[in-house]
């Protein structure tokens, strides 16, 4: 499942998530602390982060605004529909 993530001052803060499945994430633009766990990334345009998405994960401070992100979720084979 494929997200086009786009924060602005508007945004409200971010939950931390939790989900079955595996995650990628890529930067388009604008700078965010992304936290996995117990590590917090520094992301900018151009990085990414391909993580398990049952561990605790999501933006921890927006650092520069706008920031916009893909975001591709890739659920375990048993939950797809058929």
């Amino acid at each position: 499942e494929p997200y086009l993530i786009t924060l602005t001052t508007e945004s409200d803060v971010f939950p931390i998530f939790q989900h079955d499945g595996s995650e990628f994430i890529y930067m388009l633009e604008g700078r965010v602390a992304y936290r996995h766990g117990r590590n917090v990334y520094d992301m900018k345009a151009g990085d990414s982060l391909f993580f398990d998405a049952d561990v605790p994960h999501g933006p921890e401070k927006l650092k520069q605004l706008p920031i916009s992100f893909l975001s591709v979720i890739s659920y375990p084979t048993s939950r797809r529909k058929g």
